[in-house]
């Protein structure tokens, strides 16, 4: 990926060859984006648990109701 790179000069130039530094916020912007991708899948699986939950709750009460009547 080329980056603008401002030197001495103060004019953007293109560098296609990104210092340490690009890289190591490179990595840390990959992590981050995978802990978000977890965090989304983890919320995502406790809504579902929560929806089966009150689907199963509401399947035992419309069962008892139909056994006593």
């Amino acid at each position: 990926m080329a980056l603008l790179d401002f030197g001495r000069s103060g004019v953007g130039r293109l560098s296609k060859v990104p210092n340490p530094v690009s890289r190591a916020t490179l990595g840390e912007r990959q992590q981050s984006t995978w802990r978000s991708a977890l965090e989304v899948a983890g919320v995502f699986l406790v809504l579902m648990g929560i929806a089966v939950g009150i689907l199963m709750l509401r399947f035992a009460l419309v069962l008892s109701h139909g056994v006593l009547h």
